[in-house]
């Protein structure tokens, strides 16, 4: 599972559906919408937690970590392991590449899994992520998008953290925020 932002009841009831099991929760980044349902899921199913240090410290306080006045508040939670990327993980027989990909927010990370890209809010289709808010630039985000486009093959499939799934290519030949990264 990536990014359990939502209700962890409904998430956990459409493992059942699909007669999976949640083995891992890797997060990319440390914002509400992407962590409101990481505690329930991880107690629900017994999930091993990965994501950065930087998100590791908003799972623990996020009522000190609120990005907007009246963001939900969601149950505190741990990392079980600290990612900084580079790494690779086996999560059900599944390996899963970790990518530092900074830009959106501090200790943003991106997953490489059955040769698609997981990028949460880096990302998206026809867009990026926002870089104004803490954390946030637009250069290391730009470098990020950059480095996984000339290191991917072009037909790679990417997955955002919002929106319609999409490729390296179409992101490269289509998004007007990457037109001026210097091909």
């Amino acid at each position: 599972m990536i990014d359990p932002g939502g209700d962890p009841d409904k998430i956990m009831e459409t493992f059942k559906q699909a007669g999976a099991a949640c083995e891992a929760i890797f997060l990319t980044h440390g914002h509400h919408d992407h962590l409101g349902g990481v505690a329930g899921v991880a107690a629900a199913s017994g999930a091993r937690v990965y994501g950065s240090q930087e998100t590791d410290i908003v799972l623990q306080a996020p009522e000190k970590h609120q990005l907007f006045p009246g963001a939900p508040l969601f149950p505190s939670h741990r990392v079980d392991r600290v990612l900084a990327g580079g790494e690779t993980i086996d999560a059900g027989g599944i390996d899963v590449q970790v990518i530092a990909t900074p830009g959106h927010s501090l200790g943003s990370l991106t997953y490489l899994a059955a040769g698609r890209l997981f990028t949460g809010d880096l990302l998206f289709h026809g867009s990026i992520g926002r870089t104004d808010l803490p954390g946030g630039s637009f250069e290391d985000l730009a470098k990020s998008v950059k480095n996984l486009i000339l290191r991917y093959p072009p037909d790679t499939p990417v997955y955002p953290g919002h929106g319609n799934s999409t490729t390296l290519e179409a992101e490269r030949e289509n998004n007007p925020f990457l037109t001026d990264l210097g091909w």
